[in-house]
This record gives structure tokens, C-alpha cells and sequence, in this order.
């Protein structure tokens, strides 16, 4: 059992939930502002589960993500400025302008994007566990994948392998009860998802996703695990989501006051914080030096340039490897 984090280190995974849900707030409302084109998906209220799951990794490790990532992009601490500016299709964006926010890809932290399929960022994150147990230097792969995946062909294939090869990577289902509008249990029969793993010889683990310290205590412990080549392991995040799918989502199929039950996992650091004699005065810095950094990054995204329509082809040359 590892000790619970020090108050400096959840001060910092704090901050970077504090960034993830002002993040998401604030490109909600570019989106709505028409500053933002294409897809949006927010992920309020589960920032504990991105957070958590990220700082347990150590330089040279990947991750792979799913449609819902700003918290794993905060967490890997990608460049906030380019980031935006990616998402709002900007030529200084991570990926030039042309990834938008699901797929935004970072190899120099290790952010290796997600699938152009939802879901499949599973197989991919097999195909770099075997990178890394050729390698043999000890890094591991963090998959971060939805619990609207688990029925999905990648899901199941990606678990076989990864057990049958003894990968190093660690699958992390972000269970929040909804995978687009259907409820959880409208399209599983056994709704702790963590069992799944036992099916393939792989240990399972439910911790409470709105806790940070308990994600991070448990990446860490299948990290450690897989890289002394422990294998594989399997780690349901349970948390909530609270706002709607993306920006194009009508509402009308939750069932009423279902959230109420959940813990805000910003409101439960912040108490743990005071508990340990934090002052309140040290938490509300951090909102506003939070808000601070965010809005010169969102000034960087909006007055960068447009990419050039002459170099539209140029990553598609790269990609074919024809020189541009």
C-alpha cells in the first residue's frame, strides 16, 4: 500500500484539475461563441480520474486518450497556448490546425492522441506496450478509454493481447455512467467494469474516480507492477459526467437529481487541502493565477494566424513519405 500523497503534490494535482475544469468552461463558451468550430467535449467533473491517471507516469512513458482529453492534456502538461489554438484550427496549433480538440498528438510529453475511430486508441495503445517491452527500458503505456467502449470490438482484443504478450499497459475505463446518451446499465449487463478484466487473467480494480489521490494511488501501483513486467492491468474510474455530451447534445435522458449522489473531486481536494491546514486564501490564488494563465493562452489561440491553404497537403505528403 502506497502512502497518500504529501500536501505539495495534491496541491499541484489540484491545480491541474483547477486548470482541466476552467479549461473546459471556457471552451464551452468559445464554442458557443463560434471562436471554436467542429466537436466539443468537455469533461466536468472528471478531472480527478485524467489528473491522477497521468501523474503517476514518469518521463519516457505515452498515453493514449480518449474523445473527452483536456484532463489527460493538462495532466501531461502539454503547451496550454498551442493546445487552444489547436483546437480553435490555428496554423501555431500542436498539430497546425488540422487535428481539432479530440485528436491533438504532443510525442515530445508522450501524448500520443487518440484513434480517428472512438474507441480503437486501445489497439494502439497495444501496438506501444509492445514497443516498450522490446525496448526494455521500463516505460509503460497509459490507455485511457470511455466506458462506452468497453462492448467494442478494440476493447476486448486490446485486453486478450496485452494479457497474452504480458504488456506493460495500463487500461483506465473513465467509467461517468454514460456512453454518448445511453446509461450505463441500458448497454451492459455487469456494470462493474473492473471485472472485465478477470475474463483475461488480468487484475481489475474500481476506485472512486472523483478522488484523485485514489486514481493516482492505483496507476501508480499498476505501473510499478508493470514495469518490473507484471503485465497488463485493468482500472475503472468511477465518476460522473455533468455536462452533456458535446455542444450538439438535446438533453432529455437523465434520469432526474442521478448526479446528486457524486463527489465534485475539485470540492474534495480543496477540503482535504484545509483539512491538512492549507489556507483558503492558497486555494483561491490558484483559481486566479489559474484564470490568468488561461486567458493569455486563449489570446495566443485567437490572434494566431490561419494555416496557409498552400500547405494543405504537406502532412498527407509526410504521412505517404512523398517529400513535400
Amino acid at each position: 500500500m502506497q502512502l497518500p500523497l504529501g500536501t505539495e503534490d495534491l496541491l499541484t494535482l489540484h491545480r491541474r484539475m483547477t486548470l482541466s475544469r476552467q479549461l473546459d468552461e471556457e471552451l464551452t463558451r468559445l464554442s458557443r461563441a463560434g471562436s471554436i468550430r467542429g466537436p466539443m467535449h468537455t469533461s466536468t467533473g472528471q478531472e480527478a480520474a485524467g489528473i491522477g491517471a497521468t501523474a503517476a507516469l514518469r518521463p519516457g512513458d505515452v498515453v493514449t486518450l480518449t474523445h473527452r482529453p483536456h484532463a489527460q492534456y493538462v495532466g501531461m502538461e502539454i503547451p496550454l497556448g498551442p493546445c487552444i489554438a489547436e483546437m480553435a484550427g490555428r496554423a501555431t496549433g500542436l498539430s497546425g490546425g488540422r487535428a481539432g480538440h479530440m485528436i491533438i498528438a504532443d510525442a515530445t510529453r508522450g501524448v500520443l492522441g487518440a484513434s480517428g475511430v472512438v474507441g480503437h486508441s486501445l489497439l494502439l495503445a497495444v501496438g506501444h506496450g509492445y514497443a516498450h517491452k522490446l525496448a526494455g527500458r521500463g516505460a509503460v503505456t497509459l490507455c485511457v478509454t470511455g466506458d462506452g467502449a468497453v462492448n467494442s470490438g478494440a476493447f476486448n482484443e486490446a485486453l486478450n493481447m496485452a494479457a497474452l504478450w504480458q504488456l506493460p499497459v495500463i487500461f483506465v475505463v473513465e467509467n461517468n455512467q454514460y456512453g454518448l446518451t445511453v446509461r450505463l446499465d441500458r448497454h451492459v449487463h455487469e456494470t462493474t467494469l473492473a471485472a472485465r478484466g478477470r475474463g483475461y487473467g488480468i487484475p481489475g480494480t474500481r476506485v472512486d474516480g472523483n478522488d484523485v489521490e485514489e486514481v493516482h494511488r492505483a496507476v501508480r501501483e499498476a505501473a510499478d507492477r508493470a514495469r518490473s513486467g507484471g503485465g497488463p492491468a485493468l482500472i475503472e474510474a468511477v465518476t460522473y459526467r455533468t455536462g452533456p455530451f458535446s455542444m450538439s447534445d438535446r438533453g432529455g435522458y437523465r434520469i432526474e437529481a442521478e448526479g446528486s449522489g457524486f463527489t465534485d473531486p475539485l470540492e474534495l481536494s480543496a477540503q482535504r487541502l484545509r483539512d491538512r491546514g492549507v489556507a483558503a486564501s492558497r486555494l483561491e490564488e490558484i483559481d486566479r493565477a489559474v484564470a490568468g494563465e488561461l486567458a493569455e493562452a486563449i489570446e495566443f489561440a485567437l490572434s494566431s494566424p490561419w494555416p496557409d491553404p498552400a500547405d494543405l497537403t504537406e502532412h498527407i505528403q509526410r504521412w505517404d513519405g512523398v517529400p513535400a
